[in-house]
């Protein structure tokens, strides 16, 4: 039970390979289902570590990274791939979400190296915004697999995501400008 959260975690990057296989042979079916498991994983590992408390060092570094290799792998695919049957993610909110998370890497990069802020946990809208993103990848995988009538809310979607992005990413970006104008050299 000690190693379940990391365990779901190794689960999650085994998962990625699969679901690009999967997404390349056009079996939409399979990649949505290797998708939605791979967000289950995620949940499940994280509720798992905070209510036994097994959280560990391991799984602080490797839990964001398995989310963030999925995420990129999946954005990048259903971005440029020119041989989806129905709909792709527009390129503009693929470089919008990878941005964001550019900048707040570097900005908690920063805020570590210049004023020793140790800690910068994520948001209720970066949550929110990573939830979306989520979604409207499973509508992505699923409308160009089986769900071909889904496409229309998926474009909204799209929009829908587009403005959490940018909302959360402003959102940080504030918080960090706050959190080094008041407590410069202390830890958050």
């Amino acid at each position: 039970m000690r190693h379940l959260p990391n365990i779901l975690t190794f689960a999650r990057f085994l998962l990625v390979p699969c679901f690009l296989l999967a997404s390349m042979r056009h079996w939409f079916t399979a990649a949505c289902v290797l998708f939605v498991t791979a967000a289950v994983t995620d949940i499940f590992d994280g509720m798992i570590a905070r209510r036994f408390n097994l959280r560990s060092r391991l799984g602080a570094l490797l839990d964001p990274a398995a989310d963030k290799t999925l995420m990129v792998c999946a954005f990048l695919y259903y971005t440029f791939a020119h041989d989806l049957r129905v709909l792709a993610i527009p390129g503009w909110l693929t470089f919008t979400v990878f941005i964001r998370d550019f900048l707040i890497a570097m900005t908690a990069y920063l805020m570590y190296t210049r004023v020793q802020i140790t800690r910068f946990p994520p948001s209720l809208a970066g949550k929110a915004s990573t939830l979306l993103q989520a979604i409207t990848l499973a509508f992505v995988v699923a409308v160009n697999g089986f769900l071909p009538v889904l496409a229309r809310p998926t474009e909204v979607l799209f929009r829908v995501s587009l403005l959490v992005t940018l909302f959360s990413g402003w959102g940080y970006l504030r918080r960090a400008a706050l959190l080094m104008r008041n407590e410069p050299g202390r830890q958050a």
